[in-house]
């Protein structure tokens, strides 16, 4: 009976559990950040404000400084850049570097002011917040700082042309790969156009069996991004395979493609094994080598 209630309760826990999670604020260790994302539409100079909700959830005084920056992200990692939407976001009130104490909480108020000439229509920013300990976290004379970051994103939507261009500047696939060792394929876009990229499609590697990776992401205007994506063969895998990549791009359909062929050898880790067995066997054959242990078996 137990076990019957248990299983009807356990869904509705897991949905609970999803459903908290999707419009839960950011926080970190110490510190806290809502709401997380903040999304305008702009026309030509126009101006909106917000507010974002700080709270220190740590055990000590925070010295915690903001910053406004121009988000580059991608697969790999985020750069932070004091150029385009950057220029647009202003604190208000002087309030980029302040303290808080366990349990204090700060609204911190700003602005986003759309530039006179718009050329393209869309831009991702945001505003870094970063909390560092007044104090030492240890008594032993080391002095050790861990500090919480938390980026509370600004996308804007302009008017402007549409134009999706998106180039790919290089890219490298393996050339040799063993079973089990991964394998990275990485590509250098760059998006060219006003507007931006969503990226959807894969990397079809076909050879004696065939596996698909799916490729997903979003490149913003002038914005330069790094998608990486990592193939292990398995342990059957072996042979000249073909790796062929299609990434489809756009704003909302993705209906312009990118395409890329390369072509990789798959060197399985039994086939290894066999060769230094086989290089061994013949070794000893050509040697003449005599096994240290004799064997002798007498008739009565």
């Amino acid at each position: 009976m137990i076990s019957l209630k248990t299983n009807k309760i356990l869904p509705f826990i897991l949905i609970s559990l999803i459903l908290f999670n999707s419009i839960s604020p950011i926080s970190g260790a110490g510190l806290w950040a809502s709401p997380p994302e903040f999304k305008y539409n702009l026309s030509s100079s126009e101006t909106v404000t917000g507010q974002i909700s700080v709270r220190n959830i740590g055990n000590e005084d925070l010295d915690v400084v903001l910053e406004k920056k121009r988000l580059l992200k991608d697969s790999s990692f985020m750069v932070y850049s004091d150029k385009g939407i950057a220029t647009w976001i202003t604190i208000l009130n002087n309030e980029t570097t302040f303290k808080m104490s366990p349990g204090e909480s700060k609204t911190i108020h700003f602005k986003v002011t759309a530039p006179e000439k718009i050329n393209y229509l869309d831009a991702l920013g945001g505003i870094i917040i970063r909390g560092v300990p007044t104090t030492p976290q240890n008594n032993t004379g080391v002095k050790i700082k861990q500090g919480v970051e938390l980026v509370i994103k600004i996308v804007v939507g302009l008017p402007g042309p549409i134009i999706e261009s998106l180039q790919l500047l290089k890219h490298k696939a393996p050339v040799i790969l063993i079973s089990f060792m991964p394998g990275n394929f990485v590509y250098e876009l760059r998006n060219n156009g006003t507007v931006s990229a969503n990226m959807t499609g894969n990397i079809e590697i076909n050879g004696l069996f065939n596996h698909k990776i799916p490729i997903q992401g979003v490149v913003y205007p002038e914005d330069n991004y790094t998608l990486l994506e990592t193939w292990e063969p398995g342990f059957s895998d072996v042979g000249i395979y073909s790796a062929k990549t299609t990434i489809n791009y756009g704003r909302f359909q993705q209906t312009k493609t990118i395409k890329t062929n390369d072509t990789l050898i798959v060197i399985p880790i039994w086939l290894i094994f066999l060769i230094i067995l086989a290089v061994l066997v013949w070794q000893i054959r050509k040697r003449d080598i005599k096994s240290p242990i004799r064997i002798k078996i007498e008739r009565k």
